[in-house]
């Protein structure tokens, strides 16, 4: 009996294997901020409630993109990845939107629409 056990738990071990998560081609359109200003956009990455990072601010653009790469090597299928774009201000930055999927195995692109207008297109894949 303790010998079934001990391989129904190694199975279950097995099969929540860390997989690596690779995040890229951030591009948004249309960002709408608040102001009589162009947009200074910039966006956080999530993976379940772990920071990834977040991209540089691209000042004075509503169409701007990112070459940067996000990597997590504690992804899980399943995980919820998050992406909260931003406008830079100087006394607090505004959150444009946000964006969410739950991630599976593969490589897939995606594009949401923001809350305050304007989309958010990015690919991610998960091994």
């Amino acid at each position: 009996m303790a010998s079934s056990l001990s391989l129904v738990l190694l199975l279950c071990i097995l099969g929540t294997a860390f997989s690596d998560l690779r995040v890229s081609n951030l591009r948004a359109a249309g960002l709408r901020p608040d102001q009589n200003s162009n947009a200074d956009g910039f966006v956080k990455v999530f993976c379940a409630s772990t920071s990834m990072g977040q991209t540089t601010v691209y000042h004075d653009h509503p169409n701007p993109s990112w070459t940067s790469t996000f990597t997590y090597r504690r992804a899980l299928q399943g995980d919820v990845l998050k992406l909260e774009v931003f406008d830079k201000d100087v006394a607090f930055d505004d959150r444009l939107g946000t964006c969410t999927v739950r991630i599976k195995k593969g490589s897939f692109s995606h594009r949401c629409s923001l809350t305050k207008g304007g989309t958010l297109s990015y690919t991610y894949s998960l091994n």
